[in-house]
């Protein structure tokens, strides 16, 4: 004998989506996030320093090295942390289970107000200084307000402009920072890409550049490797 079917109502409870970070990067996107991370800005801003103090451009390239084999032993740390304690937050979670609450609230503030927002700032700065040479009009010259002993210039309303910006694309979607932060990777791609190229190709270089110069190659490899 069949039993009487039973309506089931729906329970209300069960249809909410839960609160949490949206899974909206693909494999692509993430790719070029962390490869955008990892190459930075700060590779167009301190070659020169680096290379400056060196006598020789095989030290240049041994520096690279080296930061690279500093940046590898960071890499296996984080994911041997990620490994066990895979909870959102990174750094913060990992000083939180260290050291306790304290002193990952205080990491989270000193990011916020200090190490993040000053890298922002000081790239937007030096990204803009660099854009004021195609576009004289935006220079350090042109200087827009004088107080209490701190100059603003036009270089530095470019800079915030573009702080502005960035901020409002990741803030009204995923979706328009991903593409944002895709476009930027790929930029940097091109852009390290025709260094090489061009550099090759007219270039004029002397083989004179490989004599060593300068003096007491200890003490200019330990700077080189405080710009790094």
């Amino acid at each position: 004998m069949n039993s009487p079917s039973v309506a089931q109502e729906s329970d209300p409870a069960s249809t909410e989506s839960t609160p949490g970070l949206v899974r909206g990067l693909s494999l692509l996107d993430s790719v070029l996030l962390l490869a955008g991370g990892i190459i930075g800005s700060s590779i167009f801003l301190t070659a020169k320093d680096i290379a400056g103090p060196l006598p020789h451009p095989t030290l240049f390239m041994l520096v690279w090295v080296m930061g690279a084999l500093i940046s590898m032993c960071a890499a296996f740390a984080f994911a041997e942390l990620g490994s066990m304690f895979p909870d959102s937050g990174g750094q913060y979670v990992y000083l939180r289970e260290a050291f306790g609450d304290l002193v990952a609230f205080l990491y989270g503030w000193m990011l916020f107000a200090v190490a993040n927002g000053g890298t922002i700032a000081a790239l937007s700065v030096a990204s803009a200084a660099y854009l004021s040479a195609i576009f004289p009009a935006i220079s350090e010259q042109h200087v827009v307000l004088t107080a209490v002993g701190i100059t603003l210039t036009r270089t530095h309303i470019a800079g915030l402009i573009s702080i502005v910006f960035v901020t409002w694309m990741n803030v009204i979607g995923l979706r328009k920072g991903a593409v944002l932060q895709n476009v930027a990777t790929w930029a940097k791609f091109v852009a390290m890409g025709a260094f090489v190229i061009l550099g090759l190709a007219i270039g004029k270089g002397s083989w004179g550049n490989f004599r060593w110069h300068g003096e007491n190659a200890g003490v200019t490899m330990g700077l080189s490797m405080n710009q790094l």
